[in-house]
């Protein structure tokens, strides 16, 4: 119960307070002392009047259901009797201020007290249940640059007779807390943080994304791809490139806790990517599916109005899609990603190029067996220590290079003996000049051996596998082989480095 001397706006928090808490009654026409002093009878009508127009024009959500006007007497005083009922629309706020403290009010004892924010969104939750996209936004006055930029970019119409069919509006008729997620007044933060070590103690870049939800996945969404080192291995001549982090499992990470955060608490949601892994931290335990489900594609979206919209416009896709995606693209790694639920949901993405390699410097494509290293290579290969997709496209390399040497091996052991044969006994000293030798295969010998060797690389050879066979000069081989090629026995293709030269016979073949 409350006394007030005469009608004015400050009756209104005490009809809000009433309605937020337990309901209660309120005379006018009592001074401050509770002497009744009544309302004139010429007058009554009028200040009741009044009085309604107050209520309604001032209070949010329409309260005047709740609310009974009527006079009073009181000892031969009249006074004007305001009964305010528990209201089903809670908070209810002064139209001017909004769902803040500063507009919203409960009753403690004698006093009309501000509520917290925190007061204020779980009386939304009791009141509306648990989906935080449909409750009013405690924001209304949103403005849509962002989100606009997005739809008209995919051709995608976005105006105001779409606004409802989105979810923006709330029953109220005002926007809703999906409005205020992808509004560019989106007081919720996303964090991003790269560091130099795994205790996370050394800042090299950081990033915090506010503003509409849509613009925040683009901002950070391009940042960590920006610090995704790409890894070049060269084992042998073909490069192999392989980043940190598969670009899908990082796109899908930022995705998931974007979307399925729970955004009734302020807590921003964190990225940290450190040398050996990419943590993804957000407010908000599974929401009625256990984590085996989810891993397996089962979804139960806490926010799927917000996931609509994501849908609606191509960045996210089927249900459930995302955590199967991520272990999918883990498949053959040697770590792989890790999940954890209580109270947040914590996704960890093992750094990919840093699984049991020695060789391999954590932070730069620099180091020893990185560059053209194929030894150091062979020996990863041999103790296992390779990533699962290097070693993939390393062995069919390895398997031809060794048949390749293997080969050259035995044509350097039989050219070996007919250079003995070759070379008069007197003439044997380990110390005759190369062009010594080169004069020695200038004839038929050195033909057969070059027309052998051919044959078993599947009849083609370069100047530079002639120079490796006879042990000769680049003069040489160039003479030999010319020599074949104007009898039509091999015919040269290419130029320069390029150059090919196959038996035309076996081409015919």
């Amino acid at each position: 119960m409350e006394f007030k001397l005469e009608v004015n706006e400050r009756i209104c928090k005490t009809v809000i307070a009433f309605a937020n808490t337990l309901g209660g009654t309120i005379y006018v026409g009592i001074d401050d002392f509770g002497n009744p002093i009544g309302v004139p009878s010429e007058e009554l009508d009028g200040e009741m009047l009044k009085l309604s127009n107050l209520i309604h024009d001032l209070v949010c959500p329409e309260i005047m259901q709740f609310v009974s006007i009527e006079p009073y007497d009181l000892n031969g005083k009249t006074l004007i009797k305001i009964g305010v009922d528990v209201g089903d629309e809670r908070p209810y706020y002064l139209a001017n201020k909004g769902p803040v403290p500063a507009g919203a009010f409960t009753r403690v004892g004698p006093a009309n007290i501000p509520m917290s924010r925190r007061d204020i969104r779980r009386m939304i939750r009791l009141v509306d249940g648990d989906s935080y996209e449909t409750r009013q936004s405690r924001m209304q006055d949103l403005t849509f640059h962002e989100a606009r930029r997005a739809f008209d970019y995919r051709g995608i119409p976005f105006d105001e007779i779409r606004f409802q069919a989105l979810g923006l509006y709330s029953r109220e008729g005002v926007f809703s807390n999906l409005a205020l997620l992808i509004s560019d007044q989106n007081p919720h933060e996303l964090k991003l943080a790269i560091f130099n070590d795994d205790a996370e103690t050394e800042f090299l870049n950081r990033l915090e994304c506010t503003g509409s939800i849509l613009k925040q996945f683009d901002d950070a969404l391009q940042f960590l791809t920006f610090n995704n080192n790409l890894r070049s291995y060269f084992p042998t001549a073909q490069r192999i490139d392989k980043y940190d982090y598969p670009l899908e499992a990082v796109r899908e990470g930022l995705l998931n806790c974007l979307l399925h955060r729970d955004y009734d608490e302020d807590t921003p949601t964190l990225v940290k990517m450190n040398r050996t892994q990419l943590r993804f931290i957000s407010r908000g335990d599974l929401f009625d599916i256990s984590l085996e489900q989810a891993i397996m594609g089962s979804s139960n979206s806490r926010n799927g109005a917000l996931v609509q919209i994501f849908h609606r416009l191509g960045i996210a896709e089927a249900y459930g899609s995302g955590l199967r995606k991520i272990f999918k693209l883990y498949e053959h790694e040697e770590l792989q990603p890790e999940v954890e639920a209580n109270g947040f949901f914590y996704l960890t993405l093992p750094n990919c190029n840093t699984t049991r390699n020695p060789y391999l410097n954590l932070r730069s494509n620099e180091g020893p067996g990185l560059r053209g290293d194929y030894d150091a290579f062979r020996r990863l290969d041999d103790e296992g220590a390779l990533p699962p997709d290097v070693a993939r496209a390393f062995r069919p390399l390895r398997e031809q290079t060794e048949s390749r040497l293997r080969e050259v091996k035995r044509c350097d052991g039989r050219i070996a003996a007919s250079h003995e044969a070759a070379i008069p006994s007197d003439e044997k000293r380990p110390y005759a000049r190369k062009v010594e030798l080169d004069a020695r295969w200038t004839g038929d010998a050195a033909e057969r051996l070059i027309l052998e060797y051919a044959r078993k690389t599947d009849g083609e050879l370069s100047r530079q596998d002639v120079e490796h066979v006879l042990s000769c000069g680049r003069d040489t081989a160039l003479k030999v082989l010319n020599g074949l090629v104007e009898r039509g026995i091999m015919a040269k293709d290419g130029k320069a480095r390029a150059t090919r030269y196959h038996i035309i016979e076996a081409k015919g073949a």
